[in-house]
């Protein structure tokens, strides 16, 4: 089974590398992030492609959705939550499987400018109420793939010059605390098993020519419950994504799990 996560930066912009992707991988799921539309805009090519879509569109900004194969009897999670429902950032589904698979697929707050409190205080508070939806789903040993933009640097070599993002919110303590605060809920950060700090990254900003001297930053992950841990094959970040025509910032990262 190959679970794909991407932050696309514009599903209806970025269609034609979608459609690459899923020729080339053929994921049973996909997870996308910031795909900047409402419900009605998605493209239809997920039918064409023999998938389901379930979708939290918002107008012109953030937006998350999940492909997942028809051969696959699955529902919807619902999250009640009142600061999921101020921005379109998270959604999920259950597997009805043996493994009763559960995942949930989110696009965290970037909450900068640091200085701008409600920015930042926002971005804590949405982490810390998914940390509080994540330890319940844990606590009921469900099977549980958390993925997606996570936002945060949550190690100083995942990006070449840290010291100077420690007053970033994607750098700063209060961040990267909450992000440990979801793994010591009992979660493995899958990428750890396979690269070193520092050896790999999932986004690339478009200023400063980031990509051609290969400044970039770790902020995307799966993080998986632990009889899954064990069921890991890889992990693989498509970098090549970023190299191509009109790229997201972001590339594709999947993980194939041995079920």
């Amino acid at each position: 089974m190959i679970v794909c996560s991407w932050n696309i930066n514009s599903v209806r912009m970025r269609e034609s590398l979608l459609i690459e992707l899923i020729n080339s991988l053929n994921p049973d799921v996909i997870f996308l992030q910031e795909i900047k539309c409402q419900n009605n805009e998605f493209p239809q090519i997920y039918q064409k492609k023999n998938y389901n879509l379930i979708i939290k569109g918002e107008k012109g900004k953030y937006g998350v959705a999940i492909l997942v194969k028809k051969k696959f009897e699955f529902q919807e999670i619902n999250f009640d939550s009142n600061i999921f429902q101020r921005e379109a950032r998270v959604c999920g589904i259950k597997i009805k499987n043996d493994l009763n698979l559960h995942l949930v697929n989110i696009y965290a707050p970037n909450g900068n400018p640091i200085e701008s409190k409600e920015k930042f205080s926002f971005k804590i508070k949405w982490l810390s109420e998914l940390n509080r939806i994540i330890k319940k789903l844990i606590n009921s040993q469900v099977n549980l793939i958390l993925a997606g933009d996570f936002n945060v640097l949550e190690h100083h070599d995942d990006v070449q010059d840290f010291d100077n993002w420690q007053k970033d919110a994607l750098g700063h303590i209060s961040s990267r605390k909450k992000f440990r605060e979801i793994l010591f809920s009992g979660l493995t950060n899958i990428v750890r098993l396979f690269y070193k700090p520092g050896e790999i990254y999932s986004y690339w900003d478009y200023q400063k020519a980031s990509w051609e001297r290969n400044y970039g930053l770790l902020i995307d992950h799966f993080l998986v419950s632990p009889k899954l841990a064990c069921l890991i094959e890889s992990i693989f970040f498509e970098k090549e994504y970023r190299g191509k025509e009109k790229p997201s910032d972001h590339i594709p990262l999947w993980i194939k799990l041995k079920v």
